[in-house]
């Protein structure tokens, strides 16, 4: 089944990086989402039922913000969302409010 990996990640005050990906079936870009995203960039993962990247440790500077890193075509068996159903949780997470 062809799908699309999603890599997104949480960039903490220090500029560590932490990554994940989830899988996608369907035609997907971040075009479809990006006035749905916080300053057409960032989003909070569990407003949209992914997991926070947060690290255990953190400091008044650090934040919940996440971004989309990339977009890759993959073949696979088990994908996690539908492209549509994807675009439309981050839709409803920006009109109740990501904060």
């Amino acid at each position: 089944m062809k799908a699309q990996r999603i890599v997104y990640l949480y960039r903490d005050a220090g500029n560590y990086k932490f990554r994940g990906e989830f899988l996608l079936v369907g035609d997907f870009k971040l075009a479809d989402i990006a006035n749905s995203l916080i300053d057409g960039e960032y989003f909070i993962p569990r407003k949209i039922g992914l997991p926070d990247l947060l690290p255990e440790i953190r400091n008044d500077e650090d934040h919940m913000l996440h971004e989309f890193e990339s977009i890759e075509a993959v073949e696979t068996r088990a994908p996690a969302f539908v492209a549509q159903d994807f675009a439309a949780r981050v839709r409803a997470a920006n009109n109740a409010g990501w904060f």
